[in-house]
């Protein structure tokens, strides 16, 4: 048996999804817990502990997927919603998902993702494996138009230095970071710190 749960602020997509993995005659799932937010898993008893979660984060937020492991240490957690932008993905990877899923994905496609998890693979639909890998690819065009300095300040603001730190720990002035930065933003067309980091993420 497969323990599943589902954590959507939606009740009525939460519903459905409940009524469709019921309903399957494939395998023997068991929804062991459904809810609209973590606040109503309070009283989940640890019997209750799904093998596999789907998560919508449109309303409950990435920070939801912390919440789950601490409450259920033994759970994959799997994103189930419509927020497909690569930065949302790659934080709810960060934070420890095991797979990411667009609500337009098939029944049968979530189900097999159900079984695949608890098995111990993970699956992205397509269309959020694609961005990801543009991403990536995005930011490896983006190193290398940049000179080894570059890519050295680069990693230095990614670390949280100030310039003057950057400038003491490679050896070189205020003024000299300065310029490079400056060439840094004209490289990659942008023109503000938080446009650099968001870059390189």
């Amino acid at each position: 048996m497969i323990k599943v749960g589902i954590i959507d602020g939606n009740q009525q997509s939460r519903g459905m999804m409940r009524v469709m993995l019921d309903h399957q005659q494939q395998y023997n799932f068991k929804v062991t817990l459904e809810a609209g937010s973590m606040g109503e898993c309070k009283k989940v008893q640890p019997s209750q502990e799904p093998n596999v979660l789907l998560l919508d984060i449109e309303e409950n937020g990435v920070d939801s997927i912390m919440e789950i492991y601490r409450k259920f240490p033994n759970t994959n957690v799997v994103i189930y919603s419509n927020i497909q932008d690569h930065n949302s993905v790659l934080a709810c990877v960060k934070a420890g998902a095991m797979g990411y899923l667009t609500k337009d994905t098939c029944v049968n496609e979530v189900i097999s993702t159900i079984v695949t998890t608890h098995k111990g693979g993970s699956v992205f639909s397509p269309s959020i494996s694609r961005n990801v890998i543009q991403h990536v690819q995005q930011t490896i065009d983006y190193q290398s138009n940049l000179s080894f300095r570059e890519r050295q300040i680069v990693e230095g603001l990614k670390n949280g230095l100030s310039y003057k730190l950057i400038g003491y720990k490679y050896g070189i002035s205020l003024d000299t970071v300065r310029q490079y930065i400056k060439r840094t933003y004209k490289k990659l067309n942008i023109n503000s710190k938080g446009e650099l980091l968001a870059q390189f993420k």
